[in-house]
This record gives structure tokens, C-alpha cells and sequence, in this order.
């Protein structure tokens, strides 16, 4: 069922949800002390003329970046807009990574959605999504085959982390969902074979 035309108040949410990505961003290199100012000086700058609006959005920014439980992900570390690319099967699998820490024993990647509606938990979320964080964290498991994969989705526009089970993501891995041939291919797959 398609969603109803934006109202107002989704538009609103929604560039609040690119805010909030654009601080996930750039705010984890900034020391702590001066995010804030950092975070408000950037959103000014991005036409945020409201302060009460700039000081939420900055206060759901921090609220996540400093959040103990993420302080890897968003540690000066790691890595940012992270390439990654290996084939996985018969499919190459290539694309970005919003957040992408890689620990000794763990990798732990996340990635962003700006869409208007935030899932409530991991039932919720789009098969799509589920599928492209299965891809990832396929593509990761060949690059690093003696590492746990931790993958993620960061829905801004609650803010809301939801973290997916591992059998969620190897019941999606690329040519080996059971329903693989009745939905429609990933845009970060191909055949490995297809030049």
C-alpha cells in the first residue's frame, strides 16, 4: 500500500531525519566538547533558523553519538562513507557503508535511513533494507572470515538504532533466501560472471 502525499509535519521530519544523518557524519570527529556548537553553527549555516529546532535536532544527534553502546561505531576510528566490494557466491556485491568500525573480533556496521516512517522494531523493517544490510555484512563476512558481524539500520527520523539478528541477515544473504527468486535483485548485486 503506498504511503499517503507528505503532509507538513513529514516534510519536517524528514529534513530533520537529513540533519540528523549529516551530524552522524560529521560529528564524531569533532571533539565532544565542541559538538554542540559545532552541530548548531552547521545547522544555521543549513538554514535552521529555529533555535528550539536546532537545539532538538542537535540534542538527538549527541543522544545517539554518545550513546555508551554505540561508542565504537561512532569513535574517531571509524570509518566514515566506508567503501567495501567482494564477491559473494556468483554475486559481486559493492556499495557504502554509512558507519563501518572494524575491531579485532567484531565488525559492526550501520547504516542510515532518512525515510519519513521509522520502523518500531526489527519486524518492521522493509525486506529491501534487510536485504541490503544482508548483502554488507555477506560482502564482510568474505573479507573478514574470522570476524562476528554486527549490522544495524539507524532510522533518523526517530532517531531509532534497530540491530538485526543474524538469522534475519543469513536468511537474506544474496543467492540463498529460500524467496531470492521472487524478489527483485538488490541494486548492490550482480553476477559475479556478468562482465
Amino acid at each position: 500500500m503506498p504511503y499517503p502525499p507528505p503532509t507538513p509535519a513529514m516534510r519536517a521530519a524528514a529534513e530533520r531525519g537529513r540533519w540528523l544523518h549529516a551530524l552522524f557524519e560529521r560529528l564524531p570527529g569533532v571533539e565532544p566538547a565542541h559538538r554542540r556548537d559545532a552541530a548548531d553553527r552547521w545547522l544555521v549555516q543549513r538554514g535552521a533558523a529555529d533555535a528550539g529546532v536546532r537545539q532538538d535536532v542537535v540534542a538527538q544527534a549527541l543522544r545517539v553519538i554518545e550513546a555508551p553502546d554505540f561508542a565504537d561505531l561512532f569513535s574517531p576510528d571509524a570509518l566514515a562513507e566506508a567503501p567495501i566490494a567482494a564477491v559473494v557466491g556468483e554475486a559481486v556485491i559493492a556499495g557504502t557503508v554509512d558507519r563501518l568500525c572494524v575491531g579485532p573480533e567484531r565488525i559492526q556496521l550501520v547504516d542510515f535511513k532518512t525515510g519519513r516512517v521509522a520502523p518500531l522494531g526489527v519486524d518492521d523493517v522493509p525486506v529491501a533494507h534487510v536485504r541490503q544490510m544482508a548483502a554488507y555484512a555477506a560482502a564482510l563476512a568474505v573479507i573478514f572470515p574470522d570476524r562476528a558481524i554486527e549490522a544495524g539500520l539507524l532510522y533518523t527520523s526517530a532517531p531509532r538504532l534497530i540491530i538485526l539478528p543474524p538469522a534475519l541477515l543469513a536468511a537474506h544473504k544474496p543467492g540463498f533466501a529460500p524467496t531470492q527468486e521472487n524478489l527483485p535483485r538488490s541494486p548492490v548485486e550482480r553476477d559475479a560472471t556478468t562482465p
